[in-house]
């Protein structure tokens, strides 16, 4: 489906030439007909001789509608530029087509009209003065045609110079995203709500629910139309007349867009590399108000100039604008400026960033907006990854469908350049700048407090803004590469070992020495504060680098656990069962010392109650080998 526009100055007969061509009269207001000249935008199609439909947007060519055209070409495949014979090159002639090339319109036929008026010579004299003007345009090399629609000569090779242009043009993108910029909105009776336009990027289907942009509005596809013939589904490309439910004429306006619920952003801050036209009357300046037109959408902005003062006319550089209202646009989408007085035409460009804040007019941030407007598209993906996205949201920041967004993740994944953390990615160097973060803030941690095991874990996560499961990936890349350790509830640098000082060590071999005398009746941890010196942070020391197993309250030397847990793997494998009494006589304990050593082993996953009894998990062997594991030292022999 394709859809071409005209453009041209006033009066040189571009609706003329769209009745001759189609049959249909563009000018559908009255107040056009009465004056002669198009003042809105007109529709019409027409059939190409491989029987291929073609819609049609018919421009105003007056200055003082410059909006409703700028509203018109945004989105069609190719132009019919219209210059009459008898008046040559005019003002308007030449806003379009610098309005055109901003658009980044490079297809189209020139058609020199009112043929009928002039003669051989002055034709000639007027070609000549149309080449120079297109000289230099992406139009430079477009066919001319000369006609009349009023004798009709020239009508035919138009229309196949137009079926060779559109020949040539690329598909139509389908990122299953669609969008219709809306040009017109209106009542019919019997149906109710219509809205009008080009459909962009994805197919629409009667019953589709669907989102008008800005604001929060739903409503569903009653009816499709494509050139007033009722479809099922319309395609990218193509004139669209979609009525909805659940929508009043009164809530549509031209400017709005209609979209899938969640697929597109609304903004009003736009990044983009402007280039001023060499024609504008003065520099676009810091802060100036312009007029931002983007699709069929316009609004005032404010232009942040973000390299120097000032963009010169025929210079290019980066701005933000900071629109009065937002708008629904996509990443890739191209806009034209315009200043208010004195009113004229300033320039564009590609829309490379949809912000959410103020950018500030520094070095690394023209070089983040260089990035994201990279020529490939995982350069692009890779720039829309400074912070973790779902590829989703990347793509959609990118401006890339799932397909091409798809290629560029495996690419990016392949060379390692980006980085999966859960359901998100991450550039690879913004991952490594988050874990560089996270081991300084460990190691910070080791210095602070080098009695604790580690770094508490969620004051790490909050220290890098991630969320939970976000987290804990970027924590499983870390201890995978061997640059963390993860403890549970504490992240150590591999090899810390909780330190004590030289006078705690002297008081903790003190305290082993009581320990080893009565190994399975301990000192409560009171008392080894009391007696040795050995408050709560040296003991958890302790038990973090090995050298106590805490059970429950109690605190054991490990060899008295693993002897204990032997005694009872023993007893389990010849009887099956055991009691916390039998536990305790074997091990010639006490209750208070059998029963958290008892709770150890169901916690070790080595035993399991059975009401009064402790039933084996595992045969002896392996329960003995689990246990030795379980507190870090060598199997006890039997």
């Amino acid at each position: 489906m394709r859809v071409i526009g005209t453009a041209g100055h006033v009066d040189h007969g571009k609706s003329t030439l769209i009745t001759a061509l189609t049959g249909i009269d563009p000018d559908r207001l009255r107040e056009e007909r009465e004056r002669g000249m198009t003042i809105d935008l007109g529709f019409a199609w027409l059939t190409l001789p491989g029987g291929e439909e073609v819609g049609i947007v018919d421009v105003p060519g007056h200055q003082d509608f410059i909006r409703n055209m700028l509203a018109g070409v945004g989105s069609i495949d190719a132009v019919l530029l219209v210059v009459a014979l008898d008046e040559s090159v005019m003002p308007q002639t030449r806003e379009h087509l610098a309005i055109l090339e901003i658009l980044g319109i490079e297809r189209g036929v020139v058609a020199l009209t009112k043929r009928d008026l002039v003669d051989a010579e002055w034709a000639a004299l007027v070609r000549a003065e149309v080449a120079f003007a297109l000289a230099g345009t992406p139009l430079a090399a477009a066919p001319f045609v000369e006609v009349s629609a009023t004798t009709r000569a020239g009508l035919a090779d138009l229309v196949a110079a137009l079926a060779a242009t559109l020949g040539a043009a690329p598909p139509r993108r389908d990122l299953a995203r669609p969008r219709l910029p809306v040009d017109r909105a209106f009542t019919m009776s019997g149906f109710g709500t219509v809205v009008t336009g080009t459909l962009l990027d994805g197919s629409l289907a009667v019953g589709d629910e669907v989102a008008l942009l800005p604001g929060e509005r739903r409503a569903r596809i009653r009816g499709l139309q494509t050139h007033r013939r009722a479809v099922e589904v319309a395609q990218p490309g193509s004139r669209v007349a979609a009525n909805l439910s659940g929508v009043d004429k009164a809530e549509v306006e031209r400017g709005m867009v209609v979209a899938r619920p969640g697929t597109l952003a609304t903004s009003r801050l736009l990044g983009l590399r402007c280039a001023v036209l060499a024609s504008a009357s003065a520099p676009l300046l810091h802060d100036e108000a312009v007029k931002v037109h983007v699709g069929t959408a316009e609004s005032m902005a404010h232009a942040s100039v973000l390299e120097g003062g000032a963009l010169a006319p025929g210079a290019s550089g980066w701005i933000q604008l900071r629109l009065a209202s937002p708008v629904a646009v996509a990443v890739g989408d191209r806009l034209v400026l315009r200043r208010p007085s004195p009113s004229e035409t300033l320039g564009g460009g590609v829309v490379a960033d949809l912000g959410t804040e103020r950018l500030r007019r520094r070095g690394d941030t023209v070089a983040a907006l260089e990035r994201r407007s990279a020529p490939s598209a995982a350069g692009r993906l890779l720039a829309a990854l400074d912070s973790p996205r779902t590829p989703a949201e990347a793509g959609e920041r990118s401006g890339l469908g799932a397909a091409e967004r798809e290629a560029a993740l495996a690419e990016l994944a392949a060379d390692g350049r980006a980085l999966r953390l859960g359901d998100a990615v991450l550039a690879r160097d913004v991952a490594e700048a988050l874990a560089t973060k996270v081991e300084r803030a460990v190691a910070m941690a080791h210095r602070k407090a080098p009695l604790r095991p580690g770094a508490p874990r969620e004051e790490l996560r909050g220290l890098t803004g991630l969320a939970p499961k976000r987290f804990a990936a970027l924590v499983g890349w870390l201890v995978a590469s061997g640059r963390l350790a993860d403890h549970g509830s504490t992240l150590a640098l591999p090899g810390h070992r909780p330190a004590l000082s030289a006078a705690q060590e002297v008081a903790w071999d003190r305290a082993r020495a009581a320990l080893e005398r009565e190994p399975l009746q301990p000192p409560a941890a009171e008392a080894l504060e009391r007696d040795f010196g050995l408050d709560r942070e040296v003991v958890a020391a302790l038990v973090g680098r090995g050298d106590l197993v805490r059970a429950g309250d109690a605190l054991f030397l490990p060899f008295a656990v693993l002897r204990f847990g032997a005694l009872v793997i023993d007893e389990l494998a010849a009887a099956g069962r055991i009691t916390v009494a039998r536990a305790r006589d074997l091990s010639s304990s006490s209750r208070r010392s059998a029963l958290p050593l008892l709770q150890y082993l169901d916690e070790a996953g080595l035993t399991r109650r059975s009401g009064d009894e402790r039933l084996l998990v595992y045969d002896a062997a392996e329960a003995r080998k689990r246990l030795a594991a379980a507190i870090h030292l060598p199997e006890v022999s039997r």
